[in-house]
């Protein structure tokens, strides 16, 4: 068995998305949620390849009750366990703390890998992670929203880059020309009609999160 952990649901929407892109045959639509192990601990298994899932976490903070309540049981079945977990603002301290669990799990550490976004190297998050994937001067709606982040920035004071970063993500989904009735993150990979192409895997900024998810599904 292979299991990647999340943060949320925006992160395993992205991991599905890079799924369904690594071979014809996968879809989307493989990994469906299968009810929840813990209080908002939800996983989704794949339909195809019973081995291969996805836990979201919902929130770094439940990290090391899924490894020692959810993980640690079956452990003797798994062959990898990968964590997908935000940088924020500490790289190091966002680290330690993933490590602390694992250790605390008494899991074989062997069987880890783990990834901070935006690149496993760099402070930030998810969000982070796509709006370094767009061209901001040829996006319109980005463009305007840059007099509303510097209003914001000079106004209010010790405001939460994160905060400001998810409604960007949110403003470029929003007001795309496709046009989407979306505006969140979660929904901006696949929606009803297939894929909304708001998102281009072959830009170099998702190189090294989707070879993380290469190797852990493969």
């Amino acid at each position: 068995m292979k299991i990647l952990l999340v943060e949320g649901i925006t992160d395993v929407n992205l991991v599905r998305y890079i799924y369904s892109k690594m071979s014809d045959e996968n879809s989307f639509d493989d990994f469906e949620p299968k009810g929840r192990t813990k209080p908002k601990i939800v996983t989704f298994e794949n339909i195809k390849y019973r081995e291969f899932r996805i836990i979201n976490l919902n929130g770094q903070d439940k990290l090391k009750i899924a490894l020692e309540d959810i993980i640690k049981p079956m452990e003797r079945k798994i062959t990898k366990i990968a964590i997908l977990t935000d940088a924020d603002k500490d790289f190091e301290a966002s680290k330690q703390s993933v490590m602390k669990a694992i250790v605390e799990s008494t899991i074989d550490s062997n069987k880890f890998s783990t990834f901070l976004t935006p690149n496993n190297s760099e402070l930030g998050n998810l969000e982070t992670l796509l709006l370094s994937s767009l061209d901001i001067d040829e996006i319109l709606q980005l463009q305007c929203f840059q007099e509303y982040k510097k209003c914001l920035t000079n106004s209010i004071e010790e405001i939460e880059k994160r905060a400001i970063d998810k409604h960007e993500v949110e403003a470029y989904i929003k007001f795309s020309a496709k046009p989407r009735n979306r505006n969140q993150a979660q929904f901006s990979f696949i929606d009803s009609n297939g894929d909304t192409g708001l998102w281009d895997l072959s830009r170099e900024e998702f190189s090294p999160i989707i070879k993380f998810v290469q190797s852990v599904f493969i």
